[in-house]
C-alpha cells in the first residue's frame, strides 16, 4: 500500500499548487501534513523524497491543463492509504 501512498503523494505535489508550496522544502511538517491526508510513508520513502525540489515540480507543474491542477483552496482528502485504524494525526490544510 506505500507505493500507492508515494504516487498519490506525487500526484498532489504536482497538482495541488497549495500543497506543493506548502510541502517545500522538505521538512518533517512536510510529511506530517501528507499524513493528515492519509499519504503515510516509511522512514526509507521519506529518506528517499526528502531530495525532492520545487522547482522541478513547478517546471512540470505549469506544463499541466489547468482542468487537471488546483490553485487556491485545497480539498484534498486522500483516498485511505494510511494503515488501518490510523488517523494520520492532526489536520494541516
Amino acid at each position: 500500500m506505500s507505493q500507492k501512498c508515494v504516487e498519490l503523494l506525487l500526484g498532489r505535489i504536482l497538482t495541488d499548487e497549495d500543497f506543493r508550496r506548502d510541502f517545500f522544502p522538505v521538512r518533517d511538517f512536510s510529511f506530517a501534513m501528507a499524513a493528515s491526508h492519509g499519504l503515510e510513508l516509511t522512514p526509507v520513502e521519506r529518506s528517499a523524497l526528502s531530495g525532492l525540489k520545487s522547482r522541478r515540480f513547478d517546471f512540470i507543474a505549469e506544463s499541466l491543463d489547468p482542468r487537471i491542477s488546483r490553485s487556491g483552496v485545497s480539498v484534498f482528502h486522500g483516498d485511505g492509504c494510511a494503515s488501518p485504524g490510523r488517523s494520520g494525526g492532526k489536520d494541516f490544510s
